[in-house]
């Protein structure tokens, strides 16, 4: 045989693992991981309260910004590290001292005064780039394309930093169009994924 060398129950069992490696490749998408960014030196222990701005919008689709940050305060809650604000007011808040939602831009002196004004530490800014179905030649299949940022209210630096740029359709999907995601749906898993690597070093 050609495998004698190997010993049949050996070259069974690299059968098998090799199998099962390419079933998760399939079921998966070998898909690529956050980069992130975490401040080396930063004691993030002193971070109690956090408000969420509204991510900047750069897809076509209207009202993305405020579904994905009802997807954001999800994901921090359900960690029970940090409080969350309450968006009318960090809206409130924020519009009183020129935050424009449209331009998205988050100023230092606007992150100092809100901060005192809402009693934060820290501010969770970023932006949406991609969010929905995008077509193909033959099915549409969903895209996630998201940049997060912590950053401290009064010193306006970054204590941590994610992006990640993700698709749902795995190959299993294409070939046989089983297991499709929505956008909702991969977007959550995208941004648990980006919330691992933040919460990972608080821990």
């Amino acid at each position: 045989m050609c495998f004698r060398g190997l010993g049949h129950k050996k070259f069974v069992y690299t059968l098998y693992g090799l199998g099962i490696f390419f079933c998760v490749c399939l079921f998966n998408g070998c898909a690529a991981r956050p980069l992130s960014y975490v401040h080396p030196t930063a004691d993030l222990s002193y971070i109690k309260n956090v408000a969420i701005v509204p991510p900047k919008n750069l897809t076509k689709e209207k009202g993305v910004s405020y579904r994905v940050m009802d997807m954001i305060a999800a994901e921090i809650l359900r960690r029970g590290v940090f409080n969350v604000m309450e968006f009318g007011e960090v809206i409130k808040v924020l519009r009183e001292e020129g935050f424009n939602e449209k331009d998205g831009i988050f100023s230092k002196k606007m992150a100092e005064r809100a901060g005192k004004r809402l009693h934060v530490q820290a501010f969770i800014v970023g932006s949406v780039g991609v969010y929905g179905m995008v077509a193909n030649s033959r099915d549409p299949y969903p895209e996630v394309a998201l940049s997060l940022r912590l950053i401290d209210a009064r010193s306006y630096s970054i204590l941590w930093e994610s992006t990640y740029s993700v698709k749902g359709g795995t190959i299993l999907d294409r070939l046989f169009g089983i297991g499709k995601k929505t956008p909702e749906e991969l977007c959550r898993e995208a941004l648990s994924e980006m919330f691992d690597t933040l919460f990972d070093a608080l821990s």
